[in-house]
C-alpha cells in the first residue's frame, strides 16, 4: 500500500528529502517513509545535481516500496538551503518535514513530530530524538548554541535510558530531520541561501523563528536513525573548514554588539580550553578572514551573495 499523496486529499504534512550523491542511502530512507502511519503524506525528493545516479535510485526505491514521490532535479547544485527551499515551495502541506537521505524513520515519526504544532500555535519548529543506526546511542536530543556560535547536541554519545524523554524548548534542532510550520517559512522567506553549500542554515532559521516569536521544541516521541554526514565526514579537514566558515557567517548575520563581546570572551576560552579546538585554531582564524572578506563583498560592496565553494 502506498502512503503517498492521494490526489483527492490534502497532505497532513509534506516530507522533503534532499539528495546529493545519496544513491546508497535513498532506498532505505524511502523504504522507511513507506511505512509511515497516519493520514496522507506528500513525499518530495529534491536532487542537488548528483553524479552518482541518485535520481534513478530514488525512482527505483519508490517503485519497490510502492511509494508515490515527486522528484525534482536541480541544475546546478543549490546547496542545502537552496535545495530545501525548492522542496518546500513545491510542497502542499501545512507542515514541512525536512529529512536527510541517510536517515531511516520510525512509523510514527511524522505524526509525532507535527503533533505539538497542531495543538499549539506558538510552536513553529520541532526536532526529533535521533539515534546512531542500529543502536540506542543518542546523536541528538535538541541543540545548544554557545556564545561563540559553536553548536552541540544534548545527549550526543549517551546511551538512551530515558533521560531525554521530556519535550522542551531549545535554541535549535538539527537539520537532519525536523519540521517547520509552513507559515514560518513563508514569513521568514525560507532558508538563507548565503549558507552555501551547507551548515548553519537550520541554526539560522531556528534563531530567526525564535526572534519572530515562535518556539523551537524538541519532541522525544519523534524518532529516527541517522548515519550522519555522508557527504563530508565528521571532523574531516573539509568538514571543519566549512563548519567554521558558516559559523562566522552566522555570527555576522545575527550578532549584536553585545553578542560580539560575549563571542570574544567565550571564543578565547573555547580555543584555550576546549579539547575539540586543539589543533584546529588555524581553521578558526582562517574563517575570521573569510568572514571579513564576505562582509566587505556583500555588505560594503554588494557583488555576490555567496561565498566561494572552494
Amino acid at each position: 500500500m502506498s502512503h503517498g499523496l492521494a490526489k483527492a486529499n490534502p497532505p497532513r504534512a509534506s516530507v522533503v528529502v534532499l539528495t546529493y550523491n545519496s544513491a546508497p542511502f535513498i532506498g532505505p530512507c524511502l523504504g522507511s517513509l513507506a511505512q509511515l502511519t497516519g493520514g496522507p503524506t506528500e513525499i518530495i525528493v529534491v536532487d542537488n545535481d548528483s553524479v552518482d545516479g541518485s535520481p534513478d535510485a530514488a525512482r527505483k526505491a519508490a517503485q519497490a516500496a510502492r511509494l508515490d514521490i515527486r522528484l525534482i532535479e536541480l541544475r546546478p547544485n543549490r546547496g542545502c538551503a537552496g535545495g530545501n527551499n525548492a522542496g518546500w515551495r513545491a510542497a502542499r502541506g501545512e507542515f514541512i518535514v525536512f529529512l536527510n537521505p541517510d536517515t531511516e524513520v520510525t512509523p510514527t515519526f511524522v505524526d509525532a513530530l507535527i503533533a505539538p504544532m497542531r495543538s499549539d500555535a506558538s510552536i513553529g519548529i520541532t526536532g526529533a530524538k535521533i539515534y546512531y543506526p542500529g543502536t540506542r546511542t543518542l546523536q541528538h536530543a535538541g541543540g545548544i548554541i554557545h556564545p561563540n556560535a559553536m553548536t552541540n547536541h544534548y545527549g550526543a554519545g549517551e546511551e538512551d535510558t530515558g533521560q531525554y524523554d521530556t519535550p522542551r524548548d531549545c535554541a535549535y534542532v538539527t537539520g537532519a530531520g525536523f519540521a517547520v510550520r509552513r507559515s514560518v517559512l513563508e514569513r521568514l522567506g525560507g532558508f538563507d541561501e548565503d549558507f552555501y553549500p551547507a551548515y548553519f542554515e537550520e541554526t539560522d532559521l531556528c534563531l530567526r523563528a525564535r526572534r519572530a516569536g515562535w518556539r523551537v521544541v524538541y519532541v522525544p516521541e519523534a524518532v529516527f536513525y541517522h548515519h550522519e554526514s555522508v557527504s563530508l565526514v565528521v571532523n574531516s579537514p573539509q568538514f571543519r573548514r566549512l563548519y567554521q566558515r558558516m559559523r562566522i557567517l552566522y555570527c555576522l548575520k545575527n550578532f549584536s554588539l553585545g553578542d560580539w563581546v560575549r563571542f570574544a570572551r567565550f571564543e578565547r576560552w573555547w580555543m584555550m580550553n576546549e579539547p575539540a579546538a586543539r589543533g584546529h585554531r588555524l581553521e578558526q582564524f582562517r574563517a575570521y578572514g573569510e568572514g571579513l572578506s564576505w562582509f566587505i563583498r556583500t555588505r560594503l560592496r554588494p557583488v555576490s551573495r555567496r561565498w566561494p565553494a572552494g
